[in-house]
């Protein structure tokens, strides 16, 4: 693309995508709750129906999506300069009548054998890759279209009856390349050599084993320390879909790179600050629940993680069930 077409594309760009159309603005009398693998996004102002369709804010969208986007190819640091690029070219427009954008034109044309900066050059990407997208300018801050949030790379759903929108990263629940809900089968064609027993006196109908043992301890009911073998992978099946899945083995990661020898507090820089913490058989363990389940990191007493669980079912829930849940829990420590 040569100077004038790059010069032209963000004239173009400023003066179409970025122009707000007359909004019709549906105003929700219940709160309409907005997560981000679980993380309740509390601070970035709600989501927002306009026209009949919901948008998000778009800042706390773009943080998460550049821990996996390589198109947001420096992090926090990129998308700060696409904010400042959005707000620069919605001054610009402010300036501009249909006279300036034309002298506009002619200065582009009149500078096409200069040699763009970098600066400049960054400018005209950042408006490029903007252009995929439906974005608007609402109550002072920038907004997404809820679906195009899949072109960045994210699932999500919309659960209009309980008012929750939900946003996961790639591979939120999935583990040693497995996911909760996978039948009995295609577990067995994602590992293959897994050993079965049935689950009697159990809620799971099967318990899988698979890899190497490992030595694990914990404190009994009665404070006593306990020794048992764990092995890399233990699966449990119930009504013929993965419910439940402990990896104890190192060479396992989870989608936002945490894995067993890692402490807790990077699966709380990678997670999020809202989870529940336990104590259970001398250990501490770090929950979080997300959309389809939950996700447990398990710890001894140094905070190195010793084993990560994927379950198919939450602790608190969200929308209105997680804040009475909070509340609960609040005025009984209180």
């Amino acid at each position: 693309m040569n100077k004038i077409k790059i010069g032209i594309l963000s004239l173009v760009l400023s003066c179409l995508f970025f122009v707000s159309p007359s909004h019709s603005y549906a105003s929700e009398t219940a709160k309409t709750w907005f997560y981000i693998d679980g993380q309740e996004q509390r601070y970035v102002g709600e989501p927002v129906k306009i026209n009949g369709e919901w948008w998000l804010p778009l800042r706390p969208v773009l943080m998460e999506a550049a821990l996996f986007n390589e198109e947001l190819n420096d992090g926090d640091r990129y998308v700060q300069k696409i904010i400042r690029v959005l707000n620069e070219e919605r001054k610009k427009k402010s300036l501009a009548d249909e006279d300036s954008r034309i002298e506009s034109i002619e200065s582009i044309e009149s500078i096409e054998n200069r040699e763009m900066t970098e600066e400049e050059k960054e400018h005209e990407e950042i408006l490029s890759f903007l252009s995929g997208f439906s974005l608007d300018y609402f109550q002072n801050r920038d907004v997404i279209r809820l679906a195009d949030v899949g072109k960045l790379g994210f699932d999500y759903y919309m659960y209009q009856d309980a008012g929750i929108i939900h946003l996961n990263s790639p591979g939120l629940m999935e583990l040693a390349g497995l996911s909760i809900g996978l039948n009995k089968e295609q577990v067995n064609g994602v590992l293959g050599a897994i050993h079965w027993n049935t689950g009697y006196g159990m809620t799971a109908d099967y318990i899988g084993f698979y890899g190497s043992e490992n030595e694990f301890t914990y404190r009994d009911r009665y404070g006593h320390e306990r020794t048992e073998k764990a092995f890399d992978l233990q699966i449990e099946i119930t009504d013929n879909a993965l419910s439940h899945l402990i990896v104890s083995n190192a060479g396992y990661e989870t989608s936002k790179g945490i894995s067993v020898g890692d402490r807790l507090n990077d699966a709380i820089r990678a997670y999020g600050n809202q989870y529940v913490r336990e104590s259970i058989d001398g250990k501490q363990v770090i929950i979080y629940d997300v959309e389809f389940g939950s996700i447990w990191f398990i710890a001894g007493s140094d905070q190195s993680i010793e084993r990560i669980g994927y379950w198919d079912h939450q602790l608190r829930g969200f929308g209105d069930s997680q804040q009475e849940e909070i509340e609960g829990a609040e005025e009984i420590f209180n």
